[in-house]
């Protein structure tokens, strides 16, 4: 079938240019807006039906005012003290907000709620704050859109010293939104100087490096266009998906163009002209096709999860892989034909030169041929202790203290440490509804006793409820009960709420802990006191992480198993050896365990100090058994190729001899593409980019041209004994 491909592609190969041309131009042409794009996005991580998006819903409806997704805090700051100007300055960006939110967010102002007046200007009188509350998730672009106008509401007219810094989790969002963007641009020049400069050492010839670039660049632009339409048609997309699905492109392109045109190299002793171009797709294609499927199936177990970026992520990078091996085995061809005798200019493709094999990996084969078994012994015992520590590894679930620390929400967040109170600032709130009638007095009483019950809890800073509405530390208020009482009960819909202060960072593992104790001692006093039936909400940056956390672990779990199984189906329908598939697939997954030990010892111990970041290890995991089975799969296929004329270990000499440079550079390339994320700044990137640099260079340089080819011949060595012990017996 690839013959056939070949013989096609190398035979017309403007007909295939200009093909990827039209798509390109007509993707171009058809491109969605920007603003339609951006919009496209989900409003939520979560999907609709998880415990908290319910419980958001049910308590938005009881209390609108105070009960959102995301709060904006703008903290506004003289350290010599607020004036009278300031005031009036903050009395007028409220009535801004309020008149130009048309629904889209809730001002809470000292203005605006006068018994709020203790909790939003600071008792040293350096700082006043106003909170706002918008329904869309922190990490989506409709909430930094939102921000971005609220911040440009509040700049407009700023007083000459004073300060202003926005925080909160819509602040947190728009930070984190900017490094993205940032990074993802940042990423995409890295990658790209990081390819061209690797391909022009490697081939020493300007028009071979170009070749690659040309067809990964076609089919980047077309993969993100594609991408936009179909986000627009109802697929999610961020910038997160987009970074990856570069670095990914550009990685897995490069590694198909290269193979494809060392194949072309071995094949152009006579001449570049089309029997060469074809005898290559036909030597390559099947290996290129089975890597890709490999990469497509395992990047799509990501559809198994429930949590919206990673379900996304499946969709788009399977998608992108697909076309870039399309690419590989179409454009890549027509254009190194094209460029015709020149491709390889200045070196040539004399048959002397391409029978001489290289000395390091002729000494690495021989050692390998030579020493399978003290080999595998080795490995095992170098490997055993990080693989061991890695499945061990704990991780951080604190997006808070992943922005720079330059942001606008770093800097909001100190203030609102030096003035206010955190635990103010990033408290939950507990929503208890009735599913039967009560009286306002036994909606009251509800109250106070579900305030009484978390103030019990160990841990619990503090509660503030109807009893205590700005609580325990505070004196009682003057105010009327009736302008406090709607924020704390509804009789409409027989609610009452209190909001719980927690001294910890609200995505730390003491606050999930604190809040997860808290949750159970109000389930359980629920179910002892209260004659109703009633059900417990709880909202807020930690219960929301929680939810977070839950899902994430079952959707690691799920996505774990179902990458594993298939990559392995794969393997086999390729290789047809349970064994060598076997030998394939656990160790890559040793090294992956391995590579999570490393890093997290690198980061943990040795740089931040910070514990890995939980996306790390599913999004590894998937990379690494999907993409790292494509040096496995490529050098298999050359010694299974070689296996048919010659014995395994002239075979295997030879396979490790002729891939070894070509998958090395390709490693090399992917090692610097997938690592270029780690030039973000962004914590998770840095890790994430680490870990990834790290993991191929270990699969290129270790598992593939020295474990892998060890087990084989092992395998071979024991299948021939258990032939001749057969032979003996009978």
């Amino acid at each position: 079938m690839f013959l056939h491909l070949g013989r096609w592609v190398a035979r017309h190969p403007w007909v295939v240019l200009l093909g990827w041309m039209g798509a390109v131009g007509l993707l171009a042409v058809s491109a969605p807006s920007p603003e339609a794009v951006a919009s496209a996005e989900p409003a939520s991580l979560l999907p609709d039906h998880q415990p908290y998006n319910q419980a958001l819903e049910a308590a938005r409806q009881a209390f609108p005012q105070v009960v959102a997704r995301t709060r904006t805090v703008l903290i506004f700051e003289r350290t010599e003290g607020l004036l009278a100007s300031d005031h009036d300055f903050v009395l007028a960006v409220t009535a801004r907000l309020l008149a130009e939110s048309g629904g889209r967010w809730r001002v809470l102002a000292p203005s605006t709620h006068p018994h709020l007046q203790s909790r939003l200007v600071a008792r040293d009188g350096q700082a006043v704050m106003i909170v706002v509350n918008t329904d869309s998730n922190y990490l989506v672009q409709a909430s930094v859109d939102q921000v971005e106008a609220i911040d440009a509401l509040a700049r407009r007219g700023l007083p000459e010293g004073l300060r202003l810094e926005i925080t909160g989790e819509g602040g947190l969002g728009r930070d984190l939104s900017v490094a993205t963007t940032r990074a993802y641009h940042r990423t995409t020049w890295v990658t790209v100087a990081a390819v061209l400069t690797i391909l022009i050492c490697v081939y020493r010839a300007p028009l071979a490096a170009f070749v690659p670039l040309i067809s990964i660049g076609t089919s980047v632009y077309v993969a993100l266009a594609l991408l936009n339409r179909l986000a627009v048609a109802g697929w999610g997309l961020s910038n997160l998906e987009r970074t990856f699905v570069v670095v990914l492109m550009f990685g897995s392109g490069t590694d198909y163009a290269m193979f494809w045109l060392a194949r072309y190299r071995e094949q152009s002793r006579g001449g570049v002209g089309w029997e060469a171009a074809a005898a290559a797709t036909g030597g390559t294609g099947g290996a290129i096709a089975a890597s890709a499927a490999t990469t497509v199936i395992g990047l799509s177990m990501l559809l198994l999860a429930d949590l919206s970026p990673t379900h996304n992520a499946g969709r788009a990078l399977g998608l992108a892989i697909a076309i870039s091996m399309a690419a590989a085995l179409t454009l890549v061809p027509a254009v190194a034909r094209l460029m015709g005798s020149p491709l390889f200019w200045p070196r040539s493709v004399s048959a002397a030169e391409q029978e001489t094999p290289s000395r390091l990996w002729g000494r690495l084969a021989r050692g390998v041929v030579r020493h399978p078994f003290p080999i595998l012994i080795g490995m095992a015992l170098v490997l055993f202790y990080p693989a061991w520590h890695g499945s061990r590894t704990p991780y951080r679930y604190d997006a808070l203290g992943v922005v720079n620390s330059d942001s606008s929400a770093a800097r909001g967040q100190k203030l609102a440490e030096r003035h206010f109170s955190t635990a103010e600032l990033f408290s939950w709130t507990f929503v208890l509804s009735s599913g039967a009638a009560c009286s306002p007095a036994e909606l009251d009483a509800y109250a106070a006793g579900l305030a009484e019950a978390c103030r019990g809890v160990d841990g619990v800073a503090d509660v503030w409820g109807l009893d205590k509405p700005f609580g325990s530390r505070a004196s009682t208020t003057l105010l009327p009960r009736a302008w406090i009482r709607p924020y704390y009960v509804n009789d409409t819909l027989r609610c009452v709420r209190v909001e719980v202060m927690q001294p910890f960072p609200p995505l730390s593992d003491p606050a999930m802990d604190l809040c997860s104790r808290v949750t159970r001692s109000m389930e359980e006093w629920a179910g002892r006191d209260v004659e109703a039936d009633v059900r417990l909400h709880a909202v807020g940056l930690t219960p929301y992480i929680l939810n977070i956390k839950a899902i994430s672990d079952a959707d690691q779990q799920r996505i774990m198993i179902g990458v594993a199984a298939a990559i392995a189906v794969i393997v086999l329908i390729w290789v047809r050896r349970v064994g060598l598939t076997l030998v394939m697939v656990i160790a890559t997954l040793v090294l992956y365990l391995a590579t999570l030990a490393v890093t997290d010892w690198t980061f943990r111990i040795w740089l931040d100090g910070q514990a890995l970041d939980w996306k790390v290890k599913l999004f590894l995991f998937v990379i690494m058994m999907a993409v790292g089975q494509d040096y496995n799969i490529f050098l298999v296929s050359r010694i299974l190729e070689e296996r048919r004329s010659r014995s395994a270990p002239e075979a295997t000499l030879r396979g490790i001899v002729t891939t070894g440079p070509v998958i090395s550079s390709c490693g090399l390339i992917m090692a610097a593409t997938l690592g270029s994320i780690a030039a973000t700044g962004l914590a998770f990137y840095r890790q994430l980019g680490f870990a990834f640099a790290l993991g191929i260079l270990l699969d290129t340089f270790v598992i593939r041209p020295i474990v892998v080819p060890a087990c084989y011949l092992v395998g071979e060595r024991l299948r021939r004994k258990k032939l001749d012990l057969g032979d003996s017996a009978s």
